[in-house]
């Protein structure tokens, strides 16, 4: 329900935003090319171009001519990237603006971002961290009730109810926030659905308060979380009405362009439509995720040039020897990271993994020292040797340098942490359809009655590893055009059955040494796999593993 919930949170974002617009208008001794570059980025900005926004406001943080107009273009960024479902990259660059702020013009506003980022990735405690933080800041009653609501619904997110509860109770007194209709109906509609999860009879009478102040107020924004909570609550025992209420949800986010609610109402009517329709509704669900995940990469791509293609320009600009140096100094950055990676897996290696694990990280530790340090050597060695004045040498040399980034990020992401708790199968998922593009398609089809949550840890990890060195293997060697993906849930074990139409195996040639490891991690949570040896049928495994 995080989805449902987080226009509540970033209600008070957008009040706190237009504040600071009112607040920041540059003085006429200001730097003109700054002014212009944050004026043509709000004009963009509120005709939702993101895309030119976001480069007027690059743009501005380059040209900034102190510490909080820089601060400013900033903040301006991270809002666009939260707007993307770049959670992530909004925390990074809310956290740059706080560094170049020279005073504490926009830190409530800063901190509020950082508050939706972290509740988004499910640091909760950094949310409340930040959200005090504008609540001391903060000096408007109504204001300071808001932020308080918005601590609520982080509690709400880690299922601690009662700590929700004992927040929205205290609201409900506030004769502030009474007068503010809009609010208030959020108070009732996190209060009633915190009593609908402790099994509070006071839920209901909650949940319908609010729908009748939201639908007095006829804003469709306002009317979604309550009509999905309110589904939720009939799901058991009206599912008639519940079905009713999904739909009318999915209609308010359709009306306002809300994706990511539009998704969950639609969840809810696939497990409240009948067997002649679930299918559709299903499918519709599918699609519409797909193209959220499409048009939010996209923009993830198109920032990322932005921001590159601004600073190569800055390079372009400066002196042979300064870029010499810039350069240098990015090929030690890249060394480091690199020598940081050897040491964390070798670490992990004696700390925590098992001996069939060794292998892996052995093989990635030669694959960085094999590729990374050469082509680092390299750089350093081509940096040091060639004139760089020379634009088509300088170009040869960035070119290099990029190819480093790329390996070094890919290395880094491919032994990432993985969330093992409630996320895992959304996670996972995610990782799959992630190998999909123009030539490749990803089919996953999973058992409904798969307890995720149950599955153990070391478990999850492992089906984790081996699905990406599987779905990696069929990218470099497999020439498919489409992979399918099945899990089956058993009485006694979890099977997964892995296929593509790629050009398959021959059982003469067949060597298991590339997939040696993938064995191994099976093996070691006494699983077994399989291997499919039928010539030119694709290629075929077939993996159980124990609960």
């Amino acid at each position: 329900m995080k989805k449902a919930f987080f226009f509540i949170a970033f209600s008070a974002m957008i009040l706190l935003l237009q504040s600071c617009k009112k607040h920041s208008e540059p003085s006429t001794e200001t730097n003109s090319v700054y002014t212009n570059n944050i004026n043509k980025g709000l004009e963009k900005h509120n005709l939702q171009q993101l895309d030119s926004a976001f480069y007027y406001y690059n743009q501005a943080s380059q040209s900034a001519y102190d510490g909080d107009s820089k601060a400013y273009a900033l903040f301006q960024i991270a809002t666009i990237q939260q707007q993307v479902g770049d959670f992530y990259g909004s925390e990074e660059t809310a956290i740059d603006a706080l560094k170049q702020a020279k005073s504490n013009l926009y830190a409530p506003y800063l901190y509020n971002l950082l508050g939706i980022a972290f509740l988004e990735q499910n640091n909760f405690s950094e949310a409340i961290q930040y959200y005090n933080k504008v609540y001391n800041d903060t000096l408007n009653n109504l204001d300071k009730a808001i932020v308080k609501n918005n601590i609520a619904v982080v509690y709400l997110e880690k299922k601690e109810f009662q700590k929700a509860i004992q927040i929205e109770e205290a609201l409900l007194t506030n004769t502030v926030l009474q007068n503010d209709k809009k609010n208030y109906a959020k108070v009732l509609d996190n209060l009633g659905y915190a009593y609908f999860k402790t099994n509070n009879p006071k839920a209901l009478p909650f949940l319908n308060q609010s729908k009748f102040l939201r639908d007095s107020l006829n804003n469709d924004y306002e009317k979604i979380a309550t009509y999905i909570h309110l589904a939720e609550y009939h799901q058991a025992t009206n599912p008639k009405l519940a079905l009713q209420m999904a739909t009318d949800a999915f209609t308010f986010a359709n009306a306002v362009n809300n994706p990511d609610d539009k998704l969950e109402a639609l969840k809810l009517k696939v497990a409240l439509s009948n067997p002649t329709t679930t299918k559709e509704v299903a499918l519709q669900h599918i699609q519409l995720s797909d193209s959220i995940f499409k048009v939010r990469q996209f923009a993830k791509n198109q920032f990322a040039k932005i921001k590159y293609d601004a600073s190569k320009a800055v390079l372009e600009k400066d002196k042979s020897e300064n870029q010499k140096q810039i350069i240098l100094w990015l090929l030690f950055a890249v060394a480091i990271i690199a020598i940081n990676i050897i040491l964390i897996l070798r670490y992990r290696n004696k700390q925590k993994l098992k001996a069939s694990i060794y292998d892996t990280e052995i093989r990635i530790s030669k694959k960085i020292h094999d590729e990374l340090a050469n082509d680092v050597f390299q750089a350093m060695t081509y940096a040091e040797t060639q004139d760089l004045q020379n634009n088509t040498k300088k170009e040869i040399l960035l070119d290099s340098l990029e190819n480093i980034y790329s390996l070094t990020r890919d290395i880094s992401q491919s032994n990432s942490q993985i969330d093992t708790k409630e996320h895992y199968k959304k996670q996972l998922f995610e990782l799959l359809n992630n190998f999909s593009n123009a030539s490749i398609n990803v089919i996953i089809k999973s058992d409904d009655t798969i307890n995720w949550d149950k599955l153990h840890k070391e478990i999850k990890i492992t089906l984790h590893r081996v699905l990406q060195e599987l779905m990696v293997n069929m990218k470099k060697h497999s020439n498919c055009s489409i992979v399918v993906i099945t899990f089956f849930n058993h009485p006694k074990h979890l099977e997964i059955k892995y296929a593509d139409n790629g050009q398959g195996i021959n059982p003469q040639t067949f060597d298991k040494k590339g997939l040696q490891n993938v064995e191994n991690r099976i093996q070691a949570i006494k699983g077994t796999i399989i291997f499919d040896n039928q010539t030119n049928k694709g290629f075929k495994v077939t993996i159980s593993i124990p609960k």
